[in-house]
Formats: structure tokens, sequence, C-alpha cells
């Protein structure tokens, strides 16, 4: 009797020590619950104070930018008549692209400078296509400096539109400046590439690679290693500027990819090769 007494002494006082232990757990984890919550909170708090700071901070930098763009363009449009209008007066310059058009500002600085702009040939995509490089490369070569302007001869020569060159333009005779503006590498051919900028060479012809910023399987260092001078970012200012320093004599490489070797070229207000 004595032992079932203390038994059940024993289930109660353990029965009240969980009864306790729950009371006292639910207490402390609301007030823990509340603590973190608080805490929380806080942490929010200062998160979004800083975050406006930031905020604040880049919308009085955009600000400042947006007046230096500003004063940028007047400056741009105070030194471009003197910089650009005649400066190419006795430059004959052809186009080639491959696998892109021209920039149209590109085209409006020529045009400016006063550069005779002659036959403009296109260089679609050739994937899939039976192209011989070295013929390709040796036809377009007479077509550009060898040769009367014939659009016919493209057809004669078997280099027709369906496989994917186009000759537009007029011939005044041997160009002393080939540009070649790239678009992606897969819309172009590489080694006709190649073999054209070493047959132009060959020919005295400056030879200079344009693209744009946003190009991004490059074909610039083939003209790199061919000798060319090259311009990875001629959608800016900054890269016509370039090229019209490179027409001028600055030979280099220009922009602002791995290949550049600087960001814009040096150029002359008075015009003419240096």
């Amino acid at each position: 009797m004595y032992h079932l007494r203390d038994h059940i002494i024993s289930l109660v006082a353990v029965f009240l020590a969980l009864g306790l232990g729950i009371l006292i757990g639910t207490g402390l984890s609301d007030d823990m619950l509340v603590t973190q919550q608080r805490l929380l909170i806080e942490r929010m708090t200062e998160e979004f104070t800083e975050l406006r700071g930031e905020i604040n901070r880049l919308e009085t930098c955009i600000e400042e930018q947006q007046k230096d763009l500003l004063l940028w363009e007047k400056y741009q449009e105070a030194l471009y008549p003197a910089v650009v209008y005649g400066v190419l007066a006795e430059r004959k310059i052809a186009l080639v692209c491959c696998g892109t058009g021209i920039p149209p500002e590109v085209t409006q600085l020529l045009q400016d400078a006063r550069a005779a702009v002659g036959p403009l040939i296109r260089i679609e995509s050739l994937e899939n296509r039976e192209v011989n490089p070295e013929y390709t490369a040796e036809t377009l070569l007479d077509i550009l400096v060898k040769e009367p302007f014939r659009p016919e001869r493209l057809q004669a020569d078997g280099i027709r539109e369906e496989k994917g060159f186009y000759l537009t333009g007029e011939q005044w005779g041997k160009p002393d400046t080939v540009l070649f503006i790239l678009g992606e590498r897969e819309h172009a051919a590489a080694e006709v590439l190649e073999r054209l900028l070493k047959g132009l060479q060959s020919e005295g012809i400056l030879t200079v690679g344009l693209e744009e910023s946003e190009v991004k399987n490059s074909l610039l260092p083939v003209c790199k290693a061919a000798g060319a001078s090259t311009i990875d970012n001629i959608d800016t200012v900054f890269g016509r500027y370039s090229l019209l320093s490179v027409l001028q004599g600055s030979r280099g490489n220009y922009g602002v990819k791995g290949g550049a070797d600087a960001f814009i070229a040096t150029f002359s207000l008075g015009g003419g090769m240096r």
C-alpha cells in the first residue's frame, strides 16, 4: 500500500512538472517570438534607411551625369565641325559589310568629312554555302581594285546573290581605304576576310575593321592579326572619332574590348594625314 501511494505521488509530481514546464515554455516562446519580431523590424528599418540613402545618392549621381552628358553633347556640337568637316576630302573609301549593315552614324561621318565613298560589298551569312575562300577573295579583290565596276561580274564568276554576296555603289578607280564593318563571326567567312585583307594590304590599301559594342563573337582578331587597324565601339562617338583619326594616320586598335590597345585615338584639328 505504501509503494502504491509513493507511485501515485511520483506520477502526480511528474504531471505537475510537465504542466509547469509547458506553462513556462509557452511563456518563454511568446517572449522570444516577440523579441525576434522586434529585432526583425528593427533590422528591416535599418536596411530600408540604408537603401533610401543609397537611392538618394544614386539619384544625385544620375543628375550629375545627366548634366555632364548635356555639357558633353554641347561640347561635341561645337567641336564636330572643326574636327570633321572636309578633313577626308581626298580619301577614296570602299566598304565591305560582313554579316551586318552600315551604322548610319558612320555614313554621316564620312559624308560630313567629304570622303568619296565608292563600292559597297555585302557578305551575308555563308553557312552551308559552297564558297571557295581563295577564289572568292581574289574575285572580290579584283572587283575592288583591279577592274571597272561591273555588277554582272559576280554572276559571270559564279559568285551569285544566292551565295551571299551583293555589290552596289559606284567605282571610281582604286580606293586608298577599305572599311570592313563586321557583325558576329558566324555570319561571315573568316577565311575570305583574312585573304581579302592580305590582298588589299599587298596593294598598299589601308584596311580598318569596325564593329559595334554589342558584338560578342568578334572578327576583329582576324583583322588585327592581318595588320589592320580596328575599332570595336564604332556605335559610340568615341569610336567614330577614333575612325576619323585612323583615316588621318593614327594606326592602332581602339575601343573597350580585350583586343584594344587604347580607348580612343588622338586626332588632329588640322586634318590630313600625319
